[in-house]
């Protein structure tokens, strides 16, 4: 039997929603980070197994520096940093860094608009 495109197109999104709700069971702690494409992206233990995804925050911010061909003044930009010009805010930007340490997905909470997976999904969160 041939597929129309329309049907094909249709399989693969059911598809990539199931793989995203067994993502969502097994790392309901997996982050969804809307970037300022359009795109989204993952941040999870086993996020890294989709191409939008990455495992660690720390993977993330690498990731989006190395989109910015390693120009950190554009990712202090992306991450709200910019400030008034002439005085952007990026030294703040690297304070943070250095600040947040370990935590670096709290400054990644604080930067972009993000939500779980399971929330992203409308998928109750189970005690």
């Amino acid at each position: 039997m041939l597929y129309s495109q329309e049907q094909i197109n249709e399989i693969n999104r059911q598809k990539e929603i199931q793989e995203l709700e067994t993502q969502a069971e097994n790392d309901p702690d997996t982050l969804v980070v809307q970037l300022p494409e359009g795109r989204e992206v993952l941040i999870g233990q086993y996020a890294d197994d989709f191409v939008n995804g990455y495992k660690s925050a720390t993977d993330f911010i690498k990731g989006r520096l190395n989109h910015y061909n390693g120009n950190l003044n554009k990712l202090a930009d992306e991450m709200n940093y910019s400030g008034i010009a002439p005085n952007p805010n990026h030294f703040d930007f690297v304070l943070d860094l250095c600040n947040y340490g370990d935590d670096l997905l709290e400054l990644i909470k604080d930067s972009y608009d993000c939500e779980t997976l399971t929330s992203y999904l409308g998928i109750e969160e189970r005690a």
